[in-house]
């Protein structure tokens, strides 16, 4: 990462992520289980993921795809043979007091992910990503309703073996404002990969590990090296039930501010586990925090290696979110804004190309990054949802762009009613009557309001340019608001300088 100088008496933020992604597949990770998420608790579940004795795990082939392509994406070496191994720990949402997971051996080690943090580009290194599976899911009930105030808790296995893969980063954010921005782009790419559902509830959750290190502990002076020694000296806190990346950034902004504040009275900042409360927008204690050697790992006798040599390279993926960003800049003329936003999903992106594909790209950016986002946000929907309807959003473009209504009434007007009332936009324009005013009727209208309205053609021949703009106002009350609003300010000056 980018070289940063600290000065004298600052407390250097270092912060390392470990992030569980939910894979998107139709059944868990060692049984075949739906993860198809029901509101009927213990619904989805059998002897494999409930940990009953005898039953035997049977590795997912599309969890393995999954990870793999994951890999190529974070450009990370993925061996030719990997290992799953117990790791061992007690906790309610774990029915056989151990979890499946790779410890010594992931599939996926030494990737990184570059990332755009206030305008500049930043390389995070991702130490390994390993498949493992998901635990249940606890329900705090009454009381206060958390963790630490619920009257008792109620725990779900619908959940427990869904595919996971965990995610860990080396200690290389200083800011919760560059968590949030790799784990906006690191979503990015998992949604172009189509192996993750970011609507699905729970599907992304993050660890994070924050420690404050006095500035004269670090050698260097540059707090994107801050050395070995020193990362072992500071006692860090892990905050868990972090779920989004708002979350993450709130939540690490609190840790940072509690530990710094702990660390300029004197007091110790005790290494533990700690929980992220939402509600409350604090983060409590649960447990010291465990120690590798605490999970005593060994190997999982009931899951042979996995060998994926041969296949892997059989695995394609699409282009990422980064490539095509410098793409669109390069191909569509785009500025890094545009671009960005018309990259943010790989629908939005897909769409945009079809647009661009048949009218001015510049025109096609404006209606899809601007207007048709814009709108979508306001409502809180997602493209997605006009799936079979992005027909009617292309069409109203092409009336724009054969100049059949002008473009406020196609925004204002029509694009607001295609997503509030359903309809299509030729029956919106013919309903309303938006059709563009021909262009006698338009120079009549202008002659009608210079002679209605001297004292504003006064103004205007006095210099005060500004009038014009009252003028175009009377000329499209005139016309219904029919008329291009600059083809109409051009008329009224040609007519005022006869």
């Amino acid at each position: 990462m980018t070289a940063q100088t600290v000065q004298q008496g600052d407390l250097v933020t270092v912060i390392g992520l470990e992030v569980h992604v939910q894979l998107e597949t139709d059944t868990k990770i060692f049984c075949g289980c739906s993860t198809e998420q029901t509101d009927e608790p213990n619904e989805n579940v059998c002897p494999v993921c409930l940990g009953l004795p005898g039953a035997l795990p049977v590795l997912n082939e599309a969890a393995v795809e999954a990870a793999v392509k994951i890999g190529k994406a974070i450009d990370a070496d993925i061996p030719e043979e990997t290992r799953f191994h117990r790791k061992n720990y007690y906790y309610p949402d774990l029915p056989k007091n151990f979890q499946i997971t790779q410890y010594d051996e992931p599939i996926c080690a030494d990737g990184d992910l570059e990332v755009a943090v206030e305008g500049d580009r930043r390389t995070v290194t991702i130490e390994r990503a390993h498949l493992e599976e998901d635990p249940g899911s606890l329900q705090h009930v009454g009381g206060g309703g958390g963790i630490d105030s619920a009257d008792y808790t109620r725990v779900d296995y619908n959940r427990a073996g869904t595919p996971l893969m965990e995610i860990v980063t080396a200690p290389d954010f200083r800011s919760p404002s560059e968590v949030r921005a790799f784990l906006a782009e690191l979503e990015e790419v998992l949604e172009y990969l189509g192996v993750f559902d970011a609507e699905r509830d729970g599907s992304l959750r993050i660890d994070a590990n924050l420690s404050i290190i006095p500035e004269a502990e670090i050698e260097s002076g540059d707090v994107t090296d801050i050395g070995a020694d020193a990362l072992a000296a500071a006692n860090r806190t892990e905050v868990k039930n972090i779920s989004s990346h708002k979350g993450a950034e709130k939540a690490l902004a609190y840790e940072e501010t509690r530990q710094k504040n702990a660390i300029q009275r004197g007091r110790a900042v005790e290494q533990e586990t700690r929980h992220w409360d939402e509600s409350r927008g604090i983060t409590v204690s649960m447990r010291s925090k465990e120690e590798e050697k605490d999970y005593r790992y060994f190997e999982e006798a009931d899951l042979p290696p996995l060998r994926v040599s041969g296949w892997k390279e059989e695995i394609a993926i699409p282009e990422l979110p980064s490539a095509r960003r410098e793409r669109f800049q390069a191909e569509y003329g785009l500025n890094e804004e545009a671009a960005s936003k018309l990259t943010s999903t790989k629908q939005v992106a897909d769409f945009y190309e079809d647009v661009a594909g048949e009218f001015d790209p510049d025109l096609a950016a404006t209606w899809v990054a601007d207007n048709l986002l814009g709108e979508l946000n306001y409502r809180d929907m997602d493209i997605v949802e006009l799936e079979g309807r992005l027909e009617e959003v292309t069409r109203l473009v092409e009336l724009v762009a054969e100049d059949e209504i002008t473009a406020k009434n196609a925004h204002e007007t029509v694009l607001r009613g295609m997503l509030d009332d359903g309809e299509a936009p030729d029956e919106i324009v013919e309903e309303e009557g938006l059709g563009k005013t021909d262009e006698d009727e338009v120079q009549q209208a202008v002659v009608e309001a210079i002679d209605e309205n001297p004292d504003a053609v006064d103004d205007y021949e006095s210099g005060d340019d500004g009038a014009i703009n009252f003028l175009v106002g009377q000329v499209m009350q005139k016309t219904g608001g029919s008329a291009d609003p600059g083809d109409v300010n051009q008329l009224l000056r040609a007519e005022l300088e006869q």
